[in-house]
């Protein structure tokens, strides 16, 4: 059996690394599934930790994320889609702590960075902006994360036709970002989201 056949499974074990949890607990701050919101991801850290942890687990859930999807790379075009939705489903469910990880942006982030730079700078750019206006970390990362799908047919598609699966995987992912939110919608529905100060 060929190497590459396994891609998909580094990318997932290596989407499914704790990153908040690890640094919490490294950090002597304790287990972060049981702060806050109990999710592990980089705007919990920040919300119940601080930003330099904060940053740290942005930092690297995009980094787990990205660096598969740059770098293992094979003949087949299904093992390749496979290893770019991979670490994001890794991080969501993570077989480490029984398929309850984080929401997922952070990660998204690393794969269109993989993809296409631009694309991962005009989304970072969306994201960086309502945040500075809202103040609401899930208003900003979804509305981004829906924008990167535009941003990427603008960007590469229309030259790159022969790339709409990877297009369909996005998509795929931004459903996954979605669901994982929907907490998250339902505050902001009700008008009880709480802005980051």
């Amino acid at each position: 059996m060929n190497i590459s056949s396994f891609y998909p499974l580094i990318a997932y074990l290596a989407g499914s690394i704790p990153f908040g949890l690890i640094f919490s607990k490294l950090f002597g701050k304790g287990d972060i599934r049981k702060k806050g919101s109990g999710n592990i991801g980089a705007t919990n850290v920040l919300r119940t930790q601080g930003k330099l942890l904060g940053l740290l687990t942005l930092i690297f859930d995009f980094s787990k994320a990205f660096l598969p999807c740059y770098f293992l790379h094979s003949e087949s075009e299904i093992c390749n889609l496979l290893v770019m939705v991979a670490p994001v489903v890794g991080h969501m469910f993570p077989i480490w702590l029984k398929f309850k990880g984080g929401k997922g942006v952070a990660s998204f982030l690393g794969i269109l960075a993989a993809i296409n730079i631009w694309v991962l700078l005009a989304t970072v750019v969306i994201w960086l902006s309502l945040f500075a206006v809202t103040r609401i970390s899930s208003v900003s990362c979804l509305t981004a994360s829906a924008c990167s799908l535009i941003l990427y047919k603008e960007f590469f598609l229309l030259d790159y036709p022969e790339y709409l699966h990877q297009f369909f995987a996005l998509a795929f992912l931004v459903v996954l970002i979605i669901i994982a939110h929907r907490s998250n919608l339902k505050r902001l529905w009700e008008g009880t989201e709480k802005p980051i100060k």
